[in-house]
């Protein structure tokens, strides 16, 4: 009896990192769609990028310093949106030259290159609908940003490292050759020819209403090794496979529109999605992908009207475009440009 409580034990000390995981997810989601949260899926996503596998408590003046930065980033996105939206032969090379630096500069944290990146596409063209939404979009990630930061302190806090039993692990063997080095001036130029034709057409078609496309678009774009292999496929299905989950829960609540019902909901699949990602499989990341989609299909429900069934599908549709824009471009691009230091 006692030898099985030990086991139980340390099976659940084991799981730690999933629990916490999933507490921290599925708080930041119902909690703020319950006190009314503006855009609490972004809450949602950014908790889920600080709560993934591998990661570790943020140490307090990140959870200080992140928001900050970014919020000082994100003003040259509504400067350019306020005084500069006007002046395409302004615009664009300022944007085509963020785009090619969050590529390149590989010293600051890719959270907030990525980060600066989508302020930087996204604002501008909020602007062209009305000044005031580059700064209303800015206010909006941050508040989200610093609401997760918050929610993944409180879940270290609760659920702490130093509950997870220490495991050595095993030495990888010695590697027969060395892998093939980055020319890291390609990969942003690559990454600049896969955005910047995407930024170009929404600026002088002013297609603001498929914004989703381009946001997802860039999140992509920032591997630059999508395309390879059938990566790119896996990445198109898991991001379908997302987006049906998120339907499939919109559709239930639609047809019982019920609070308890949305908890248990949103808990069920938080479970299923974290316990996959967290299984060490060659599968488990595209749960992760799966998951964000998912998040990104559910926003529609917190602002739901007669019309947000069409829009679950307009944005599963959107996502769908992006993924094989993306996989398409790298491909074109990587045939004449090639990252490996080894291929002039």
């Amino acid at each position: 009896m006692l030898g099985k409580l030990k086991v139980f034990y340390y099976d659940l000390r084991a799981d730690v990192p999933i629990l916490r995981c999933i507490f921290g997810v599925t708080l930041a989601l119902i909690g703020g769609t319950t006190i009314g949260y503006p855009a609490a899926h972004m809450t949602a996503i950014f908790a889920l990028m600080f709560l993934g596998p591998g990661k570790k408590s943020l140490p307090t003046i990140n959870i200080i310093k992140f928001p900050f930065v970014l919020y000082l980033l994100g003003l040259i996105g509504v400067f350019i949106g306020n005084y500069l939206i006007e002046y395409p032969f302004v615009v664009l090379p300022l944007i085509a030259l963020s785009i090619f630096l969050s590529f390149r500069i590989t010293k600051i944290p890719v959270f907030l290159r990525l980060m600066f990146l989508i302020l930087i596409v996204l604002i501008p063209f909020m602007s062209l609908t009305a000044n005031a939404m580059g700064s209303f979009v800015l206010t909006l990630m941050i508040s989200n940003l610093i609401a997760a930061l918050l929610v993944v302190k409180l879940s270290f806090l609760l659920l702490p490292d130093s509950l997870t039993p220490i495991v050595q692990a095993p030495k990888a063997p010695a590697s027969s050759g060395a892998a093939p080095a980055l020319n890291f001036d390609k990969i942003a130029f690559n990454g600049l020819m896969v955005i910047f034709p995407l930024v170009v057409v929404f600026y002088f078609y002013n297609a603001t209403i498929g914004l989703l496309t381009l946001v997802f678009a860039v999140l992509l774009a920032f591997d630059p090794f999508i395309y390879q292999s059938k990566k790119g496929l896996i990445m198109l299905l898991a991001n379908i496979f997302g987006g049906l989950f998120g339907i499939f829960a919109y559709q239930v609540l639609v047809i019982a529109p019920n609070y308890l019902l949305y908890v248990f909901l949103i808990t069920s699949i938080t479970f299923y999605f974290i316990l996959n990602l967290y299984a060490g499989k060659k599968t488990s990341p595209i749960y992760g992908t799966s998951f964000n989609t998912f998040f990104m299909v559910m926003g529609t429900i917190a602002t739901s009207t007669d019309a947000a069934g069409g829009t679950v599908w307009s944005r599963v549709l959107q996502i769908g475009v992006a993924v094989v824009y993306v996989i398409l471009a790298y491909k074109i691009v990587n045939i004449f440009n090639n990252p490996l230091k080894n291929n002039h």
